[in-house]
């Protein structure tokens, strides 16, 4: 138990030095570029730069954590065996997969770190770096409608409005149609003004004309209203733009966006296959952890240290071009997008065991 917590704790130790490594030279080499062009052009204060760069600070750690624990599993691994630790253990009595183990579990705890970063945590944050962003830095309007949020279908009702007051919850120029089976319109309503009361969660409606139509499609009967209450198809919180990239959103908000999207009739396979890339990510970190199980067969008198690390970080930054190119093939239409956004994982994970099953042998 000594010896499993003695790995653990090196393979955590290598993952928190990676993660701090990765994170400065990001935000190093991004200040450096920003400082040419970006920030000359915008003259932001030196608050909002470090909000800035603080705020992206989630997303970074959950785009190293895979990277870090490459790093970790290698590093920990080929230092055991230059040590002779890797024979001691042996000679104790463990086996390589014992010695292994604390680098399996350690990608598990890594890859359910960065899922709930991923969920809870960097939707908040990139929310706020955003804001900063395009906002205070680069002076564009705090509210924006959100794109195609204009027509809304909803069953066998159609609404769409001309203009949202975001402060004051107002929208201009309403109109809702409802249909028949047959898509023949049963009735329509329009109204000049339509304002949000949150607490029963409905419009209020002023200058109102309803149309109604017979089977036929003929005009029946028309009335005016001053005001009328109803619920609409539509919520002020989802009228307005989204800043964040699909990356940056929790898998209930890209549910959201998707549900909408069929509702609107907006295309959605770029938001598919984001959505899973969302769910399939967080695991690349335990399945680039299994690649250095591979260095606890071999001593450091039998094993090509340099060649062996080589392999082992071209197996592991193959993930990411493989997870690359999958996603971009199902935006394609190529793949199915749960196929694309999975296939890095199945690919190295199939590779690193059969590697590992080699040196087994070997």
């Amino acid at each position: 138990m000594r010896l499993f917590a003695y790995v653990m704790r090196e393979y955590f130790k290598y993952v928190i030095g990676a993660v701090a490594l990765s994170i400065f030279l990001f935000i190093l080499f991004d200040f450096i570029h920003k400082t040419t062009r970006y920030f000359v052009r915008y003259k932001p204060p030196a608050d909002l730069i470090v909000k800035f760069y603080f705020y992206q600070l989630p997303t970074q750690l959950v785009q190293a954590l895979p990277i870090a624990s490459l790093l970790a599993s290698v590093v920990c691994m080929v230092l055991l065996s230059r040590t002779n630790e890797i024979t001691a253990m042996r000679a104790a009595g463990m086996g390589p997969f014992r010695i292994g183990m604390p680098l399996a579990l350690g990608g598990i705890v890594v890859s359910l770190t960065a899922f709930f970063l991923g969920e809870y945590v960097l939707p908040k944050t990139a929310e706020k770096m955003r804001f900063v962003q395009q906002v205070q830095i680069e002076g564009e309007p705090s509210v924006e409608i959100a794109e195609g949020a204009r027509w809304v279908r909803s069953d066998n009702k159609l609404f769409n409005f001309y203009d949202y007051d975001p402060l004051q919850r107002v929208l201009t120029r309403v109109r809702l149609i409802e249909l028949r089976s047959n898509f023949r319109p049963f009735s329509t309503i329009e109204a000049e003004t339509a304002q949000h009361d949150e607490a029963s969660n409905t419009w209020r409606l002023s200058n109102v004309s309803v149309v109604n139509f017979a089977a036929n499609g003929n005009v029946e009967s028309t009335e005016q209203k001053p005001s009328d209450v109803m619920a609409l198809p539509v919520a002020p919180e989802k009228l307005k733009k989204e800043r964040r990239a699909s990356n940056e959103m929790a898998l209930g908000e890209l549910r959201e966006v998707l549900r909408q999207g069929e509702n609107s009739g907006a295309p959605l396979l770029e938001t598919k296959v984001d959505y899973h890339v969302k769910i399939a990510f967080p695991f690349a970190a335990f399945v680039v952890s299994l690649v250095g199980l591979r260095f606890g067969y071999k001593s450091e008198r039998t094993t090509e240290t340099a060649k062996g690390v080589l392999i082992a970080f071209a197996l592991g930054m193959s993930y990411w071009f493989i997870l690359n190119s999958g996603s971009a093939m199902s935006k394609r239409g190529m793949l199915p997008p749960i196929i694309g956004a999975w296939l890095a994982n199945f690919v190295i994970l199939a590779v690193a065991l059969t590697d590992l099953w080699r040196s087994r042998k070997a």
